[in-house]
């Protein structure tokens, strides 16, 4: 068997907020920088994006289809009734057809130019059940972000409460951006289902794609090799999960749903009777004051998950009562079966990595990660070294060194978990903390 790096959950240009130079091209590029050989299509129900797939991809004698020696696995994402996005991933383009037929009755966005992520009115247990009948796979994406995912607050707390008797059909979960193996292992009901990691990219660069994958152990990259894969079967696993540490993520941490400002605690040696009387308030930040702020912290969980808690910023400058939600840790905190993660011996390791264009970027102190000087040193760094994720993940730190000190400090920081960082939220992405090159 082989190895194969897979991104199984991207979009098109026919989602919205997606890159208009996002196509089978230049998504080749970026893999081959990043060292992807396995991508999902993304958006192939949508019809004009389905004739440009099948006009392109080529299928090789051991059915995988693929586009200038890159793999790719035909997939979409689909919101159901209750606002749940699912990833689908489908064997050939027949199935593909056959399903949107089949889905036409119950979408009124599945044909539409922007349909790249259609919205299906059939209930969780249903679609998953219209899925699997025909052969195709399909599981909850970004499981755990505040908007349109199962585990949002306020809504499932468990697959089985979700799927019903269509749970032995859901053999996946996708952790989205903002989780990991060891935040989604606290929750009982997941330890049967195998963990995607993918970036769930709305562009070519580097910096969206792939910056989430999963290492497979398979023969060949068709979907019949990541079907066993993803259901354990005949030895095919995935060995590895690699994705943002979570609080690099946009929805880690608590925040006010109107402000968006995120909402943080900190030690202060001031007792007050009213723990949540001593607060600041920053253009991204509410700060609560406390003796004990762990324990503030709980106390402040528990009224946001009964929407009990308000910001204080938009009652003191607009006069509205808006209430804080969850970020992503602090809902696993309120659903988790266990204080801290119980992995299942077929659980793969993860791998908390940052990207290599933000690493650039933070090193050089340059606040776009687009500019002009951050790609040409990820150009050159990659050209020089070898692939994004050898770079992360393999090259030994002290080549790294012969091309930059600097980043070579943060990887290996990073590879030792010993980096801080201020935790995203609010759909603000975290940021790397570089003590470390002080």
């Amino acid at each position: 068997m082989d190895i194969f790096n897979a991104d199984l959950h991207i979009h098109s240009p026919h989602s919205i907020a997606v890159s208009k130079s996002l196509n089978l091209d230049t998504m080749v590029e970026t893999c081959k920088k990043k060292g992807l050989q396995i991508l999902g299509t993304g958006d192939v129900l949508q019809p004009d994006w389905l004739k440009y797939l099948e006009t392109n991809l080529k299928k090789d004698k051991e059915g995988a289809f693929t586009y200038k020696d890159i793999s790719f696995i035909l997939q979409t994402e689909i919101e159901d009734k209750e606002s749940i996005h699912e990833i689908i991933l489908f064997p050939d383009f027949k199935t593909v057809k056959e399903l949107q037929n089949k889905m036409l009755p119950y979408s009124k966005n599945l044909l539409d130019e922007w349909g790249g992520r259609p919205r299906v009115n059939l209930s969780p247990a249903e679609l998953v059940e219209l899925v699997s009948e025909s052969g195709a796979l399909i599981g909850p994406a970004h499981a755990f972000t505040p908007f349109k995912a199962i585990f949002r607050q306020n809504k499932f707390d468990s697959l089985e409460q979700c799927y019903q008797d269509a749970i032995k059909h859901v053999k996946f979960i996708e952790l989205g951006l903002s989780a990991n193996t060891d935040l989604a292992d606290r929750l009982d009901c997941l330890k049967h289902v195998t963990f995607l990691s993918n970036s769930d990219a709305h562009s070519e660069s580097p910096l969206s794609l792939g910056r989430e994958f999963n290492r497979f152990e398979i023969d060949n990259p068709s979907f019949e090799e990541i079907n066993l894969a993803i259901n354990r079967k005949s030895n095919r696993k995935i060995t590895l999960n690699v994705g943002l540490h979570p609080k690099l993520g946009k929805y880690y941490n608590m925040f006010c749903n109107k402000c968006r400002r995120r909402v943080i605690f900190k030690k202060t040696n001031t007792r007050t009777s009213n723990i949540f009387n001593q607060y600041s308030i920053s253009d991204n930040f509410i700060i609560y004051f406390s003796a004990d702020p762990k324990k503030a912290k709980n106390v402040y969980i528990n009224m946001v998950s009964k929407e009990k808690a308000i910001c204080p910023s938009c009652k003191e400058q607009n006069k509205k009562n808006v209430k804080i939600k969850l970020g992503v840790s602090e809902r696993i905190n309120v659903i988790s079966s266990y204080k801290e993660p119980n992995h299942p011996n077929h659980r793969p390791t993860y791998i908390n990595a940052i990207q290599l264009v933000n690493i650039i970027r933070s090193v050089k102190h340059i606040k776009s990660a687009t500019s002009k000087t951050v790609l040409s040193i990820y150009q050159k760094i990659t050209e020089q070294l070898g692939t994004e994720y050898e770079i992360l993940i393999d090259i030994p730190i002290q080549k790294i060194s012969q091309f930059d000190e600097k980043i070579a400090s943060v990887i290996d920081a990073f590879r030792s978990n010993n980096i801080d960082y201020t935790p995203g939220g609010g759909g603000t992405y975290g940021e790397i903390k570089l003590d470390i090159l002080e």
